[in-house]
Order: structure tokens, then C-alpha cells, then sequence
């Protein structure tokens, strides 16, 4: 694994340590490893965007049935 990240050199090698001589346990526990680590970029990404979004465009206030005061809806 030359050129990788130590943070996924050290990953893998957690990995081999858990599952032992069992190399499809091995694969699995790398495969489970990086997913969740491409799943956590995802959702922040998407949290992120998402909180840029709502920063920017602030929604106007709705004026109730008679004209009045904008009414409090969430």
C-alpha cells in the first residue's frame, strides 16, 4: 500500500489486527472501514452546504388571512 494515507495505512492494519488470519474478514473490515469514512464525508458535505444555503436565503415571513402580522410558522 504505497502512497496511501497513514490514517488508512493504520486503518488497514487495525483491521488485520481485529479479524486475524482471516483475509476475507480482512477485505470486509478495510471495505467497512472506508465506506464509512466516504459516507461521513458525504453527510458533512451535505450539512455543510445546507447550513451555506440557509445562511444566505432566509425565508419572508407569511402575513396571516387578514393582511396582519406575519404569522409564526415553522
Amino acid at each position: 500500500m504505497s502512497g496511501t494515507d497513514p490514517l488508512l495505512e493504520r486503518l488497514s492494519r487495525a483491521a488485520e489486527a481485529v479479524t486475524g488470519d482471516d483475509q476475507r474478514a480482512t477485505t470486509f473490515a478495510r471495505g467497512l472501514i472506508l465506506g464509512a469514512l466516504v459516507g461521513a464525508a458525504i453527510a458533512g458535505s451535505t450539512i455543510w452546504q445546507r447550513r451555506r444555503q440557509a445562511g444566505s436565503a432566509s425565508p419572508a415571513p407569511v402575513a396571516d388571512e387578514e393582511g396582519g402580522r406575519p404569522s409564526e410558522e415553522s
